[in-house]
Order: structure tokens, then C-alpha cells, then sequence
């Protein structure tokens, strides 16, 4: 049932549900950080309105915690995080001579497809491959799902073939890490100032961030260009697909899709 708001849940059979319920896309979360810092104006917004070099974590969680409301609660949670995410980026804005705006159209679809090819990613790398018929429906999904936080529901492309397109455009231009803030914020994602626990995981966080970025566009924020992140990748490729098949739905499935699936 929708909510007041007009928001249809997800179904329990669609791609939202299937790609986000399982926790191991979560290891795309730190690129999905730095990579959303290399938007210029999301750094700017980022350093001018948050903590981010105490609390750059707790930013990722937020948004993880919004991400799951969104894809597996009901229309009413849906509208709760409609106003509470719209009320946050009201206050995100600057003026000149480096004007930002947390409503900018390329900042949000930017964020937006972070988050996308994570998830896809991790997806196709560790649990199954996906048709294009799937990643299309999981496009689709993801256009309804944005409109959440303020996303044009026709700013994403239609199909999967122009995504990447989109994509590669991204990756290989000169907007990403063009700012100076870029590199300092995204810096603080795998290298968080505190707390100490976060400091001891950098050099996992780097590990984990460093697998998707281009050299050019590490070199751009500021990280070494050809970093050592193979120690963690490739026990992680010749163990997790089997650990995945084997492990209990409470290990493999995010707390927020068993409790959906109970509630349904």
C-alpha cells in the first residue's frame, strides 16, 4: 500500500530487494564514498556542513540507513526519510565564488549512480551474474527509489548500456576530484581522524575504496597510484562466493530485508 506521500514499496520480488539484501555489496561502500567526495559539489557541501574528518563514517551509515529504509520499509518510513533527508540538504548550500548546492541535478545523479554501480557491482563480483534485462529493471527501481531524495525520476539513463556510458564519461573527465576539498574529503572516508577503531581500519578502508578508482583519478585526490590493494581482493575472490552460498540468511541478508520480509 502506498503511503499519503504516493511512495509504492518495493516488492519483495524486485531487483531493489534481491541486489540490497544481501550485505556483501556493502564492500563497495567506502568507493562509493570517495567517489561521491570527488563531485565538487558534493566535497563542498560536505566540508561546509558536516564533521566530515571526525565523522566521515558516520556519514556512509546515514546514507546505508537511509538506502535501506527506502528499498525494503513501508510507504510511511519512506516519507520519514523524505523529510528528514530533504530537511539535511535545505541547509546545503553556498554562495559565490564557489557556489553549491546539495539539489544540484549532476551532484545528485552523480551520488545516485555511486550507488547503483556498488551495489551491481558487488552483486555480479560475489553473489551472481545479472542480464541485462535485470540491471535495466534494477535502473528502473533505482529512478523510483532517487525521487526519495530529491532525483529526477528521468535523470538516471534508461538502460544499463547508456549508464555505463554515463559512467565512463565520469570516470574519464576532468569534473571529478577538480576541487581542492575533493581529495581532502575523500581522504578523510579511508582515513577518518577519529575514532581510533576507524583509524586502525584505514588500511582496509583504502583496500577497499582503491579497487574502483581509475590511477588518474587517485592521483587526482591524492592517494598513491598504483597502491597495494590485492592482499585484501583476492582472498576475498577465492573465498566469499562459496562462504556466500553456505552462510545462514541471518549472516547473508541485511537485518533491515528479514525484518521486511517478516512484516510483509
Amino acid at each position: 500500500m502506498s503511503s499519503a506521500g504516493g511512495f509504492e514499496p518495493f516488492a519483495r520480488d524486485s531487483m531493489m530487494w534481491r541486489i540490497n539484501r544481501e550485505r556483501v555489496v556493502l564492500l563497495a561502500g567506502p568507493a562509493a564514498a570517495v567517489l561521491q567526495a570527488a563531485h565538487p559539489q558534493v566535497a563542498m557541501g560536505v566540508a561546509a556542513h558536516s564533521k566530515f574528518r571526525r565523522d566521515s563514517i558516520g556519514r556512509l551509515r546515514r546514507t546505508l540507513d537511509a538506502v535501506y529504509a527506502v528499498a525494503f520499509g513501508s510507504g510511511e518510513e519512506v516519507d520519514r526519510v523524505r523529510e528528514s533527508v530533504g530537511g539535511a540538504h535545505r541547509a546545503v548550500r553556498g554562495s559565490s565564488p564557489e557556489a553549491y548546492s546539495a539539489f544540484d541535478p549532476g551532484a545528485q545523479l552523480w551520488v545516485m549512480a555511486t550507488l547503483v554501480m556498488a551495489s551491481a557491482t558487488m552483486y555480479r563480483r560475489y553473489v551472481g551474474p545479472l542480464s541485462i534485462d535485470e540491471l535495466n529493471a534494477f535502473l528502473r527501481e533505482n529512478a523510483r527509489f532517487g525521487t526519495v531524495f530529491g532525483v529526477a525520476p528521468d535523470a538516471l539513463p534508461q538502460t544499463w548500456s547508456a549508464f555505463e556510458t554515463y559512467w565512463d564519461e565520469m570516470m574519464q573527465g576532468d569534473l571529478l576530484g577538480s576541487h581542492p576539498l575533493c581529495g581532502e574529503v575523500a581522504r578523510a572516508v579511508v582515513k577518518p581522524d577519529a575514532p581510533w577503531t576507524m583509524r586502525a581500519l584505514s588500511p582496509v578502508f583504502c583496500a577497499l575504496a582503491f579497487e574502483f578508482l581509475p590511477a588518474t583519478l587517485r592521483v587526482r585526490l591524492g592517494f598513491p597510484e598504483n597502491p597495494n590493494h590485492a592482499w585484501l581482493w583476492r582472498p576475498l575472490d577465492r573465498t566469499l562466493p562459496s562462504l556466500m552460498q553456505a552462510a545462514p540468511a541471518s549472516l547473508r541478508y541485511a537485518s533491515q530485508y528479514l525484518r521486511a520480509s517478516k512484516r510483509r
